[in-house]
């Protein structure tokens, strides 16, 4: 009988040797074949016929899905690069090439055979994306807690300089890429930027900008469900009725139209400056005449 249990584990391919220490024998291995519950995708390895294809690629080709391909398997930001990304041995010269980007790096030793470690991941992707990507994996790493700053040191310390100075980028408190970014390019530009606030009555705001606006960052294009479209123009009301600045982004905002963004924000941001200075204005003459 075939261990499910392993294969599940495992992503849903494994060699026939760890499904033989799992208790397979070669005969249960064919006949498994021949009923369809399993796939012999090349000698000696064996997948469920529910395997995503981008494994199969993968180690048809003798590699592991890498950099962001295999970020994205691990629950982490992908961003936009939609190419397959593939980790082969140094010594490989094989893989697929059509719309793959091929890594020849070492890989450590890990038991799925179709993706490399989280390590080997984050030191890919550290490579080879660019700086915003990198730093928003790195951030979704840290907050849904795979890593934490120093252990991400750890893991980069043998990588290049450039490499080693975007972990010193990352930090917790974004839930989510798109999050991330929005961080890095306000900071880029001198903004002082404070992620996760507490606001009594509404709850946590993503971020805080120059200490007076509340911007709330929605994680995809659209709601997911009623309720947390509700939720969301709940958290508005609550910031609005306080009169706490406020602006709400989604990620196809952020991805496609930052420019209007920045207009909108700077909008904003001028007139809570200028509505605070006249309150300081008139709170100054009250005291003079007082």
């Amino acid at each position: 009988m075939i261990d499910q249990h392993t294969l599940t584990r495992l992503g849903g391919i494994a060699t026939a040797h760890q499904l033989r220490a799992a208790g397979a024998s070669s005969e249960q291995l064919s006949a498994a074949v021949r009923t369809g519950e399993l796939r012999r995708i090349r000698k000696g390895v064996y997948a469920l016929p529910t395997a995503s294809r981008d494994a199969l690629t993968a180690v048809v080709g003798r590699g592991r899905l890498s950099c962001v391909t295999a970020a994205r398997t691990y629950g982490l930001w992908g961003g936009d690069d939609t190419r397959l990304h593939l980790q082969l041995a140094p010594n490989t010269r094989a893989g697929p090439r059509g719309g793959c980007v091929r890594h020849w790096l070492p890989t450590e030793s890990h038991e799925e055979l179709w993706r490399v470690s989280l390590a080997d991941c984050l030191r890919s992707v550290g490579r080879c994306a660019d700086e915003e990507t990198a730093v928003a994996v790195f951030d979704t790493a840290i907050s849904t807690g795979l890593t934490n700053p120093l252990a991400l040191q750890d893991v980069l310390a043998g990588t290049p300089a450039n490499v080693r100075a975007r972990a010193l980028l990352a930090r917790p408190g974004s839930d989510s890429g798109v999050e991330s970014i929005v961080r890095q390019r306000l900071q880029r530009r001198g903004h002082l930027v404070e992620q996760q606030v507490h606001v009594d009555g509404v709850g946590r705001v993503d971020l805080r900008v120059d200490g007076v606006l509340y911007l709330e960052v929605d994680g995809f294009e659209f709601h997911s469900d009623r309720q947390a479209f509700d939720r969301d123009r709940q958290r508005d009301a609550g910031l609005g009725s306080r009169g706490l600045a406020r602006m709400r982004v989604s990620a196809a905002q952020v991805r496609r139209n930052w420019p209007t963004v920045l207009r909108a924000m700077d909008a904003i941001l001028a007139h809570s400056v200028n509505s605070q200075g006249a309150r300081d204005q008139a709170g100054a003459l009250a005291c003079s005449t007082y």
